[in-house]
This record gives C-alpha cells, sequence and structure tokens, in this order.
C-alpha cells in the first residue's frame, strides 16, 4: 500500500514561492485580487527573486518574500507569515524602505517607483483593530489628505476569514483567496479550486511540485524552521510571564512591607503627639524621622 504524501499547501512559503514562480497565471490573478486591479490591466510581472527550486535555501532563517515588479511601474513585495511575529510593523517599514531606495546613480527622484508592501498573514497585527483587508498609506492625520501615493502597506489577516464571509460588500476574490490559503487538505484544495481554471491550474502546479522529492524536502525544511520558531515564542513568553509573576510577587511583598511600615510610624507619631503634648514635627524628630 502506497503512503499517502504529506499536503504542503500555501501556506507554506517554500511552497508559495514555487507555485508563484511556477504558474504566471496564478501570479497574475493573486496580484490583481490583492491590488484591486482588473487582471487585464496588468501588462507584465517579474518576480525579481526567484529561486532554484528544490536548492537548499542558504539560512532557513531567511524570509521567503516574493519581490517582483509589475508593469515597469510598481515594486511589489509579498510575504507570508503564519506565525505571529512581535515586530513586524517595523520589518514591514524597513523592507519597504530598503525596495524603495530603488534609485540607480545619477537618476532623479521622479525615477522613483511605488512600492507596495503586502502582508499575508494568519495572525492578527493589531489586536485592537482587527481587520480581513487593511491598507496603509502616508496621510494627513486630521483630513486624510495623501501624502504620496508611493507608498503602500496591505495586510490580509487570514484569521479574519470567517467574519468576512459574513459581510455583505466584501471581495468575493480576496474571500476565495484566503480560502485557499487556509486549505489544510489536498482535497479541500481541489473543492475550492472546482469550476475556476486558474485555481484547477494552481492545484495541478502544486501536484506537480510536490512529486519533486527535492522541493518536497525543502518545504518540510521551512516547516520545521516555523516550528522551532513557535516553540522558541511560546517558551520565550512562558518564561516571561514566570518572571512576571515573581516580580510581582516581590514588588507586592515591597509595597506591603512599606506601607506596614509607614502606618506603624504614623501612629507612633500620633502615640507621641498625644502622650507628651509635642507638635507632629517633634515627634518625627524624636522618632528619627
Amino acid at each position: 500500500m502506497t503512503e499517502k504524501r504529506k499536503f504542503y499547501g500555501m501556506r507554506n512559503d517554500y511552497m508559495f514561492h514555487a507555485v508563484l514562480q511556477k504558474n504566471e497565471e496564478v501570479l497574475r490573478n493573486l496580484l490583481a485580487t490583492l491590488l484591486e486591479m482588473d487582471e487585464t490591466d496588468i501588462a507584465s510581472c517579474h518576480i525579481e527573486n526567484p529561486i532554484e527550486l528544490g536548492k537548499e535555501i542558504e539560512g532557513k532563517e531567511c524570509i521567503l518574500d516574493v519581490k517582483l515588479t509589475l508593469n515597469n511601474a510598481k515594486i511589489i513585495n509579498i510575504e507570508l507569515q503564519v506565525y505571529k511575529q512581535t515586530y513586524w510593523v517595523e520589518r514591514s517599514l524597513l523592507y519597504w524602505a530598503r525596495a524603495f531606495d530603488s534609485l540607480k546613480s545619477g537618476e532623479d527622484y521622479s525615477k522613483l517607483l511605488p512600492m507596495y508592501h503586502i502582508g499575508i498573514l494568519d495572525f492578527t497585527l493589531f489586536e485592537e483593530h482587527p481587520k480581513f483587508m487593511g491598507k496603509y498609506q502616508l496621510m494627513d492625520v486630521e483630513d486624510q489628505f495623501l501624502y504620496s501615493d508611493k507608498l503602500c502597506i496591505k495586510v490580509l489577516d487570514l484569521t479574519q476569514l470567517d467574519a468576512a464571509k459574513k459581510q455583505a460588500n466584501i471581495n468575493k476574490k480576496l474571500v476565495k483567496w484566503a480560502s485557499i490559503f487556509k486549505a489544510e487538505t489536498l482535497e479541500e484544495l481541489e473543492q475550492l479550486a472546482n469550476g475556476e481554471e486558474v485555481f484547477e491550474k494552481m492545484v495541478v502546479t502544486m501536484k506537480k511540485l510536490s512529486e519533486d522529492e527535492k522541493i518536497r524536502m525543502q518545504c518540510e525544511a521551512r516547516e520545521d524552521y516555523e516550528r522551532c520558531l513557535l516553540s522558541e515564542f511560546n517558551a520565550g513568553k512562558r518564561e516571561g510571564e514566570e518572571i512576571g509573576e515573581q516580580r510581582g510577587r516581590a514588588m507586592g511583598e515591597e509595597i506591603g512591607e512599606k506601607r506596614g511600615k509607614d502606618e506603624t510610624e504614623k501612629k507612633l507619631v500620633q502615640h507621641l503627639m498625644q502622650s507628651m503634648k509635642l507638635s507632629e514635627t517633634d515627634a518625627k524628630k524624636m522618632l528619627g524621622l
């Protein structure tokens, strides 16, 4: 009996990068959906950081983002993150700044291309402001006047998919793509793809990629790395909570001790003032306070 192969879906960043690299039709559809534009308006899209499929990634700690140029007029950086990253906001700004600095020596500022950083996250970035798709740009805080259209950061929160499905005016293409990312099995993915050519072609591409043992090994290596990150994060969180509890207890004891001492001194001062008819200042001097 043939052993069933493990399924590597689109939340595996190696498979994600490989699919977009191998199937331009899928790439165009995803770009059009994320950027809210007609697919026919995409004249060209070129991945600037292709990987050699099957070859081990140098430094498993690297981020397998997809950087590309759209219509020779925009720089797009797509990053997939499954586990919560504490400093994702700061890192996204750093990535944006690095990519935006695209001028060659001697070129003037008019040559700067707009830069879009798109995060596909399986965690909520702002707990106090959960949103299925967030769009962030530089603008005046009072009247929202746009400072520049050359910066845009978009965040797709996959954890908000169920809530998004209940919204009346939600982008159905975006919901479909989020569902594709959340698919846990090949069967679930095939059901989602049924009847839609671009997604059926994506499934075919994923199956072909999965037949390559070297690619499967890299997908597994990326999952191992992500699991290690999560374990380290949880261990650090538990350690921090334990230290916080210990410090809290110590601080509580210290505060309690101080309050007790203050109350005792206060009673002694009052006793001397009453029994010896002293002023509060003289009573405190007598007690060395």
